[in-house]
C-alpha cells in the first residue's frame, strides 16, 4: 500500500496542480517529492536490511543441496560398487557351475565309453555297478549330487584297466556250438576272451555273435587243453586270434554259390538261362569259326600256274584239295574260267555270300544277351528295393536282417547281369572279329584270284 501511494499522487498531482497557483503547486510538488524521497531511502534501507538474512538463507539451502548431492553420489558408489561385487560372485558361480558340468559331461562320456567298451563276457559283472552311473544324467539330481554319483565310474574304469593288464578270471556262462549255455569261467587277457566250461570238456575263444550270452568256439587237440589249463592256472599257453574273432564271424556268414544265387530273387533264373544259352552258342561258335581252315601260303599262285599252263582238270582237282570256305570259292572259280571276269566275280561273291551268314549265325543272339542281362539286373535291382521298402513300412528301420532279402536280391540280380554281361559282350566282339577276318581272307583270295586271271590273259575280257 505504501508503494502505490507515490503512484496515485503523481497521478493525481496534474489535476491537483490545475486548481492550484503555480506557487502553490511547486511547493507541493517539492513536498511530495522531499516526501518521496524519505519513502525511497526507507524502503531501500528496509531492502538492504531483509536481503542479508536472504542470502545467508540462501547460502545454507546451497550448503544443504551440496551435502545432499554429496550423500547421493557416495550412496550411488556404494550401490554399484555392491551391483559390481554381486555381478563377480554370480559369474564366479556360473563359472563354477560350468565347471562341474563339464566335468560331469566328461565321466558320463567315460562311463559310456566304459559300457560300449566292455566285453559281452564282462556285461554280468559290471552291469549293476553301471547302470545306476548310466542313469545318473536322467535323474533330478543337483549338479554335487550327480557328481558325486558318477565320480565312482573312475574307480570302476581303473580297477578294470589294471585287472585287464594282468588278465583276469571270473564266473560266467557261454553259449556252446550246439546251443547250450553252459556255465564255466573266462579269463580275459586284454582283447582275447577264452572260456572253458565247468559242466562239459568244452574250452575255447569266446565271441560276441549279437546274443545275450558270448559264444565260445573249441579248437579242438591240443588247444582246447591249453585253454582249460590256462583258464584255471592263470599260467601256461593259448592260442591267438589275430582277427579277434572276425575269421569265425566271417565263417559264419560264408555261403555257397547256391545260396548265393538264391538270395537273387525271380530275375536271377531269367538271367542264367540267358547266361547259359548264350555260353552254349559262344562254344559252338567258337569251334564253329576258329575250326575253319585257310589255304597254305602259296596255294594262289600254284593253282594260277595250272590254269596258266592251260592244265584245267589238274587245276580243279588241286582246288578241290584246299581246305575251307575259300577251296569251295576256288572250285567255282575254276569251274567258270572260260567265262567273263564279270560272271567269274559274281560267282566268287555268291559263294562269299553263302558263307558269310553261316559264320555270323546265333552271333546276334551273344550280343542280345550282352545288351539284356544288364536291363534284367537293373529290373531285378528295382523289385529288390521295392520289396525293401514295403518290409521297412512294416519293420521299419531298426534291424538290417529283416531288410537283407530285398537288398541282397537288389545287389545279386545287378552282380549276375554284369558276370554275364561283360563276357558275353567280349566274346561277341573275339567271335565277330574272327569272322570278318575269314570273310576279308576270302575277298582278299577272291580278288586275287580274278586278278591273277586278267593278268594271266584267262577269262575273257571285260565288256567296254
Amino acid at each position: 500500500m505504501k508503494r502505490t501511494f507515490p503512484s496515485i499522487l503523481l497521478f493525481l498531482l496534474p489535476f491537483l496542480a490545475a486548481a492550484q497557483s503555480p506557487q502553490e503547486a511547486g511547493r507541493s510538488a517539492d513536498a511530495d517529492l522531499r516526501d518521496a524521497l524519505e519513502r525511497l531511502s526507507a524502503l531501500r534501507a528496509e531492502i538492504r536490511d531483509e536481503k542479508i538474512p536472504l542470502a545467508r538463507e540462501v547460502s545454507d539451502l546451497e550448503r544443504q543441496l551440496r551435502d545432499k548431492r554429496r550423500e547421493v553420489d557416495r550412496v550411488q558408489r556404494r550401490r554399484d560398487t555392491q551391483r559390481i561385487d554381486l555381478n563377480q560372485v554370480e559369474e564366479g558361480l556360473r563359472l563354477r557351475q560350468d565347471e562341474i558340468d563339464y566335468v560331469s559331461n566328461l565321466v558320463a562320456e567315460f562311463t559310456r565309453i566304459l559300457d560300449s567298451r566292455k566285453d559281452i563276457s564282462e556285461r554280468r559283472l559290471y552291469s549293476e555297478r553301471l547302470e545306476p552311473l548310466l542313469l545318473a544324467g536322467e535323474e533330478d539330481l543337483s549338479r554335487q549330487q550327480r557328481l558325486m554319483r558318477m565320480r565312482g565310474a573312475t574307480g570302476l574304469g581303473i580297477d578294470r584297466m589294471e585287472r585287464l593288464i594282468g588278465g583276469y578270471t571270473f564266473e560266467g556262462r557261454a553259449v556252446s556250438p550246439g546251443g547250450r549255455v553252459e556255465d564255466g569261467s573266462f579269463l580275459l587277457i586284454g582283447p582275447l576272451v577264452y572260456f572253458a566250461s565247468s559242466e562239459t570238456e568244452g574250452a575255447g575263444l569266446a565271441l560276441d555273435l549279437g546274443a545275450v550270452d558270448p559264444n565260445y568256439f573249441p579248437l579242438g587237440g591240443v588247444f582246447d587243453a591249453q585253454i582249460h589249463d590256462l583258464v584255471a592256472t592263470g599260467r601256461g599257453r593259448g592260442p591267438v586270434d589275430p582277427t579277434l574273432g572276425d575269421a569265425f564271424a566271417l565263417e559264419e556268414v560264408r555261403e555257397t554259390l547256391w545260396e548265393h544265387i538264391q538270395k537273387g530273387g525271380i530275375w536271377i533264373w531269367p538271367i542264367l538261362a540267358f547266361a547259359f544259352l548264350a555260353f552254349a552258342t559262344a562254344l559252338f561258335k567258337v569251334f564253329e569259326i576258329y575250326t575253319v581252315k585257310m589255304p597254305p601260303p602259296g596255294t594262289l599262285h600254284e593253282l594260277l600256274r595250272l590254269i596258266d599252263e592251260g592244265k584245267k582238270e589238274e587245276a580243279l582237282a588241286y582246288a578241290q584239295k584246299v581246305p575251307g570256305p575259300v577251296g569251295k570259292m576256288l572250285v567255282d572259280g575254276v569251274l567258270h574260267i572260260d567265262e567273263p571276269v564279270e560272271l567269274i566275280e559274281e560267282v566268287l561273291y555268291e559263294r562269299m555270300l553263302e558263307i558269310q551268314p553261316r559264320l555270323e549265325r546265333l552271333l546276334p543272339f551273344i550280343a542280345v544277351t550282352a545288351a539284356t542281362a544288364p536291363l534284367m539286373g537293373l529290373l531285378g535291382t528295382v523289385t529288390g528295393m521295392i520289396n525293401t521298402f514295403k518290409l521297412i513300412t512294416v519293420f521299419g528301420t531298426g534291424d538290417a536282417k529283416n531288410l537283407s532279402s530285398g537288398i541282397s536280391e537288389a545287389l545279386v540280380t545287378t552282380e549276375f547281369g554284369l558276370i554275364v554281361a561283360i563276357p558275353s559282350l567280349i566274346m561277341h566282339a573275339l567271335l565277330s572279329r574272327r569272322a570278318q577276318g575269314v570273310m576279308a581272307n576270302m575277298e582278299r583270295m577272291g580278288v586275287a584270284f580274278v586278278n591273277g586271271l586278267t593278268r594271266r590273259g584267262n577269262g575273257s575280257p571285260p565288256k567296254a
